[in-house]
């Protein structure tokens, strides 16, 4: 599934940009890493699961996204990260929110 990519993508690349973050905020470069992961595993989950499970595990999956987002938002504002290789890892993010929240709640 093309979202599942995305999202791989989308932590791999926070997770090259945590090691420059943790120079300034080791605890923001750990829950980079923690909630791009957990974004991708629960999406993955929630897309093969059924019914109730299927939907907790999406919103899960755009709950971790978000967090990502606004780390990724932080990181940048407090200059830990230039503003293209944030906003990589931001216009990601700001593209699959909206699927995972059509995933989580279409009927």
């Amino acid at each position: 599934m093309e979202v599942i990519d995305r999202l791989v993508e989308m932590a791999a690349l926070v997770h090259g940009f945590s090691e420059k973050v943790a120079r300034h905020d080791a605890n923001l470069a750990r829950q980079m890493k923690n909630s791009s992961s957990s974004s991708a595993l629960n999406a993955s989950e929630g897309v093969w699961a059924r019914a109730g499970k299927r939907r907790s595990r999406l919103e899960d999956a755009v709950n971790e996204a978000r967090e990502t987002l606004v780390a990724l938002r932080l990181a940048r504002a407090c200059g830990y990260l230039g503003k293209a290789e944030a906003g990589a890892g931001i216009a990601l993010l700001e593209n699959i929110i909206p699927v995972l929240w059509v995933l989580a709640y279409r009927r």
